[in-house]
């Protein structure tokens, strides 16, 4: 008899085993599969309905407007049952793309095909306790396992992390220092070293393990630099000096906060928007005591209270604390959440901001409204921004914004008479007529310099400024270790900014100036890279003979056609694959495969036809194009076969 219990425990215990680590479907087959069986029901939006991944399966959870909460779940793919079950909704007429691309971003990919659980709460207290009594983890359960411990110290600090247990959290006030006790900081810090202990031995195990932000050891180092941010926040400045490690990012990375930096003002403010182009910037501020006179501001946190008194309140390194004209008591908890725009096309007045924020902190029934929270609504989605004798006009294209949005109109308004204020790049699409190139920055003027026309993200530039960033200051190591998208990002986010100041040279008949540019940027840029930015070398080739330039410009083509010419020897079915590439595919659903897209093999037809177009370019060079866009084309047709 007891024999017969031991072995029907273990057999419960295997089953239990078998369920929490069978495999489930991928989250792009989950969410597909639900917005191709099914419609969404009368009255309900793509954000009404969300996904749970739980150890019994995938449920579907439905918004319930009379609780304002996600309430109603039920189960979709069953993990006992191994399949999807009949769920009462409206029957859909297949895939509505739309509906799915809603839930199939990155980030939700990301978490729910490499989380054993996600989407509740409490579902970091279940991947730590089902991940930490297993030995020999996998490379996707240690990030996981990080992940796990990154968000349980997040749901800690505050609510604005979705998913945390309000049991948990400290209750710290949402300004102030010192706020940990003892037995907190010890939680938190505990936390946190768990998230770098696990993201450790997966950037020593395999440092090209793929995350959202860049390879693993990328993730690594803006995990630290992110625990110092809060420490900041809710503790004091010492502490979280203290807490950020020497030799954080490569040579590389620390080149590529050093060049924005270096293209700002002094006293500047920066807006920023993600991890890579915030967390490299401060570690290069705290640690290399690089251009702490600039205040760094993430647009993402702007939303979070604690975050955006910690800016006006305190003294950053060596930056003075950022003006605001709402008080914190009028954006405090969930006041101002949404700010809801009026539409009066018909009307081109524009809303002055500085006296509507003055109303807001009023409280004036005139655009402050109660629904639950103190929201506002503002007679049109057109404010103005006054500047000395100008104005920055902003027109916004949804009906809503958020509170960071207003807080960063703020930041503007308050602080650009007196303190310069740039973006990275497009932290703020609403400001893009006013935006100028400086350096690689972006800086937010009235009237900027030598006007760019027909451009979606630009203005225009002060060729000056750039020219000496780009040129004089610039700083670049090659990265050595752990390439990955995050140097390609920089790297494309470097040849823009040279392409822009070889068209103005080009354009303003500065012959000089524009060769100096083109000889920098052929100078550096690595030429087995050329095909990712092929847009932008046709650009500055044609520009290069346009000013007679015979020497970059034959370089930039050549090195392009040999670009081209490799891929097309590896252009066929893949038969092996790196293991970070199979990760991508496993986790973000990304094809391993050399074989070309129908939509890669007519961009590149396009571009050896722009660059073939060039009476210049040398016959050799002719020759050679004119061999690959055969080849290119020869492929286009298999396709339409």
């Amino acid at each position: 008899m007891i024999k017969k219990s031991i072995l029907l425990l273990c057999f419960i215990f295997c089953v239990n085993c078998k369920s929490a680590q069978h495999k489930f479907p991928s989250f792009d087959d989950v969410v597909t599969t639900f917005f191709t069986s099914y419609d969404l029901r009368k009255e309900q939006g793509t954000d009404d309905i969300r996904f749970v991944k739980k150890q019994e399966g995938y449920y579907i959870q439905e918004y319930n407007y009379d609780t304002n909460d996600y309430k109603k779940t039920v189960l979709f793919w069953s993990a006992s049952k191994n399949t999807y079950q009949e769920l009462n909704f409206p029957k859909g007429k297949g895939l509505n793309a739309e509906y799915a691309n809603y839930h199939l971003t990155y980030h939700n990919k990301e978490r729910f095909n490499v989380l054993p659980y996600y989407g509740y709460v409490g579902w970091t207290k279940d991947v730590i306790a089902f991940l930490e009594q297993k030995s020999n983890l996998k490379d996707i359960e240690y990030y996981a396992l990080g992940r796990a411990y990154s968000a349980s110290a997040s749901h800690l600090l505050n609510n604005s992390y979705e998913f945390g247990d309000p049991k948990d959290q400290f209750n710290f006030l949402e300004s102030g220092k010192n706020q940990f006790t003892k037995e907190q900081l010890k939680t938190y810090i505990n936390y946190e070293e768990k998230a770098i202990e696990n993201y450790n031995i997966l950037c020593q195990k395999n440092p090209d393990y793929p995350t959202v932000v860049g390879n693993i050891c990328n993730k690594l180092d803006n995990e630290y630099v992110s625990t110092y941010l809060n420490l900041s926040i809710y503790q004091n400045q010492a502490e979280a000096l203290a807490f950020l490690p020497e030799d954080l990012y490569t040579d590389f990375v620390m080149d590529y906060a050093k060049n924005y930096l270096n293209s700002l003002e002094p006293n500047a403010i920066l807006f920023t928007t993600g991890d890579n182009d915030t967390f490299p910037f401060m570690y290069a501020q705290a640690k290399l005591k690089h251009r702490q006179d600039v205040a760094i501001v993430n647009t993402s946190l702007l939303n979070q209270n604690s975050y955006v008194n910690h800016l006006r309140d305190d003294m950053v390194l060596a930056s003075s604390p950022i003006k605001f004209a709402l008080k914190p008591d009028a954006y405090a908890k969930e006041n101002l959440s949404y700010i809801v725009l009026g539409s009066n096309k018909n009307d081109d007045k524009y809303l002055d901001l500085k006296s509507t924020l003055q109303l807001i902190n009023e409280k004036d029934s005139s655009v402050v409204y109660k629904a639950a929270k103190e929201n506002a609504k503002l007679s049109t989605n057109k404010i103005a921004i006054a500047i000395n004798q100008d104005t920055l006009k902003l027109t916004y294209k949804t009906n809503y914004i958020v509170k960071g949005e207003l807080l960063a109109l703020d930041i503007i308004a308050s602080n650009i008479k007196t303190r310069p204020v740039y973006c990275t790049f497009n932290e703020l699409p609403v400001v893009f007529n006013y935006l100028e190139k400086s350096g690689f920055a972006y800086k937010i003027a009235a009237s900027p310099k030598n006007k760019i026309e027909n451009d979606r993200y630009l203005a225009g530039i002060d060729a000056d400024k750039t020219y000496s960033v780009l040129v004089d200051k610039f700083q670049y190591h090659k990265n050595t270790k752990n390439s990955s998208k995050t140097e390609l990002s920089v790297l494309i986010s470097y040849a823009s900014s040279y392409e822009t100041l070889i068209n103005h040279y080009k354009k303003a008949g500065e012959i000089k100036e524009c060769k100096e540019v083109l000889d920098a940027f052929t100078n550096f840029y690595p030429k087995d890279l050329y095909a990712d930015i092929s847009f932008m070398i046709a650009s500055m080739a044609k520009n290069a003979y346009a000013i007679k330039d015979f020497k970059n410009g034959d370089l930039m083509v050549e090195n392009l056609i040999e670009n081209l010419e490799r891929i097309k020897r590896n252009n066929k079915e893949s038969t092996t694959t790196t293991k970070a590439a199979a990760l991508k595919k496993l986790i973000f659903g990304d094809e391993v495969n050399d074989k070309l897209s129908e939509n890669k093999l007519e961009f590149y037809s396009y571009v050896i036809t722009d660059i073939s177009n060039i009476e210049e370019v040398n016959t050799n060079l002719t020759s050679r194009l004119y061999t690959l866009k055969k080849y290119f084309m020869e492929q286009l047709r298999n396709f339409e076969e």
